[in-house]
């Protein structure tokens, strides 16, 4: 990809331009531009940017959960502002349909969505085994529910049924099973999951 300039005007949302802001996470503003890209530029922390390390970090995250789970298309880029200061930017293809945590659940329990559920959660569950970790299967904003796969605002059911993991960068933290905090947050997650493949389905 080319050298590009952007400006704060370029990436926050003007509606004149097909531009719109789509939410903020932990890490990124997220907009959609033409409809049909969504673009996370990564948040400054005070007069610092987000250093190179941290784009290559998520780079690494996106393509391990790729592995295992559906994600979209994604690309990860350094630009320069048109005043030379860097900002990481991420490129995703934009997918249609609702976050898991605003489907029913007389939608979400029944076959054939139902299938795809177990198919994501055991996913999840394998990921954990074998990696050491979990992607952010949960997202921002910060909340209540943050333990609870069902109130997950990072995994995406599409309008055709499928389901994604939209923004797999994971505070390492809170997600690692190496460390007490992610043993203790991750198996909550897990179990949540567990206890959602047991809900019968809603009639």
């Amino acid at each position: 990809m080319p050298k590009q300039t952007l400006t704060r005007g370029d990436l926050v949302g003007l509606r004149a331009e097909g531009q719109f802001v789509l939410g903020s996470g932990f890490f990124n503003e997220v907009h959609v531009v033409e409809d049909e890209v969504v673009v996370k530029v990564a948040k400054p922390y005070g007069p610092l940017q987000q250093p190179l390390s941290w784009l290559r970090q998520n780079r690494k995250e996106h393509e391990a959960s790729a592995r295992h789970l559906r994600v979209p298309a994604t690309y990860h880029v350094r630009m320069n502002r048109r005043d030379d200061r860097p900002v990481s930017v991420i490129l995703q293809t934009r997918l249609r349909g609702r976050l898991l945590s605003q489907v029913p659940d007389n939608e979400l329990y029944q076959p054939p969505l139902r299938a795809e559920l177990v198919r994501t959660i055991r996913a999840i569950e394998h990921f954990g085994r074998h990696i050491g970790w979990l992607p952010d299967v949960i997202g921002g904003p910060p909340r209540w529910g943050m333990h609870d796969l069902r109130r997950s605002n990072n995994l995406f059911v599409t309008d055709e049924g499928q389901i994604w993991l939209i923004d797999p960068g994971a505070l390492f933290l809170w997600f690692s099973r190496r460390n007490p905090i992610g043993m203790i947050y991750t198996s909550v997650l897990l179990w949540s999951g567990r206890r959602m493949l047991r809900r019968k389905p809603v009639r």
